[in-house]
């Protein structure tokens, strides 16, 4: 008899795991399910979106928010933040423009590019490591000198006249597929490899999921916190130039507000708020979120500014799912204990 049930008991608790193991499933893959309904809904709105050419067109478009967004998921998993991103992309991408009309080399002018990326990045780590400030506050008040340096720079004038090397890689295809697609699918990979298969990946992500316990076991915080950051402003580089190349001039107020699509596009992803984890995939399924809703709504006529509206809504969406996804796994874990 009580064989019996200790057996049905044993039945249960495996029905529970597994039950929660589903769940946990679909929790962990929610922006490839939220994507997947959203292209359905949007099929059914209008003819249009379906059309090879729109689908490749999206995935362009979203092509230097998806790199920044990588480079923010590493951030964010290392429980910190930046709201420079968007005003460092803009300063960059006149940067670039600049020193490619100088007459130096377009490679020379990109690599340079990448150096100052990397440059701004340390910037915002190491002044708030070294003077023990938030980083949040850091990088919204130096995001602000690089709005500043941008316009001082530009003279608040788009640069146009750029080497036709600009165009090809923002604008340009190999094959059947846009050049930007593939620069995204490299970043996206190297740093994928970088946070899941490197020492450095795995401080950063130990830093964000408890940073005295990782400072305790003799990760040098300070240093993995400056390490992120300038990772960080190399995938703006990266989007700086892609954005540039898609327009084929540098637009001093590009990629400002880009911030707000990668913090949704990030926790869409299912990387917390909190740190302490980061989904490289996630964060490009998150990035195609938005821009399928920035496209099925200009296929429907939406004006733009129901548009900035509708970005609000997701942003609030984003944080909302990512505290019950984490409550909820939380409570699962206990009733299987």
């Amino acid at each position: 008899m009580i064989g019996g049930q200790k057996g049905k008991l044993h039945m249960i608790k495996k029905e529970k795991q597994t039950s929660i193991k589903s769940s946990n499933i679909l929790m962990n893959n929610k922006a490839l399910f939220i994507l997947l309904f959203l292209c359905i809904c949007s099929a059914i709105l209008s003819d249009a979106f379906l059309t090879g050419t729109n689908i490749l067109n999206v995935i362009r478009q979203v092509s230097a928010s998806a790199i920044v967004s990588v480079g923010f998921t590493c951030v964010i998993a290392s429980g910190n933040f930046d709201l420079s991103v968007g005003y460092m992309l803009g300063m960059l991408g006149v940067i670039i423009a600049l020193l490619s009309k100088t007459g130096m080399p377009f490679p020379a002018a990109l690599l340079l590019g990448l150096l100052c990326g990397a440059v701004c990045g340390a910037l915002n780590g190491f002044v708030g490591v070294q003077f023990k400030l938030p980083l949040f506050i850091v990088t919204l008040a130096i995001g602000q000198i690089f709005k500043g340096i941008d316009y001082l720079l530009s003279n608040t004038s788009p640069i146009s006249r750029l080497p036709t090397a600009f165009k090809t890689i923002g604008s340009g295809y190999l094959g059947p597929i846009p050049i930007p697609i593939y620069v995204t699918l490299a970043v996206a990979i190297i740093v994928s490899v970088i946070l899941n298969k490197t020492i450095f990946g795995r401080q950063l992500v130990a830093v964000g999921g408890n940073r005295e316990a990782a400072r305790t076991s003799g990760i040098n915080v300070k240093w993995v916190t400056i390490r992120v950051y300038i990772l960080m402003g190399i995938c703006t580089a990266v989007g700086a130039i892609i954005m540039t190349g898609r327009a084929n001039s540098a637009q001093p107020n590009a990629g400002h507000g880009m911030e707000m699509d990668a913090i949704a596009a990030v926790v869409i992803g299912g990387t917390p708020l909190s740190g302490g984890s980061g989904k490289v995939s996630g964060t490009i399924f998150g990035c195609l979120i938005v821009g399928v809703i920035a496209n099925v709504l200009n296929l429907m006529g939406v004006d733009t500014n129901w548009q900035l509206i509708a970005k609000g809504l997701l942003i609030i969406f984003a944080v909302g799912l990512d505290v019950f996804t984490t409550a909820y796994i939380t409570r699962s874990s206990k009733k299987v204990m």
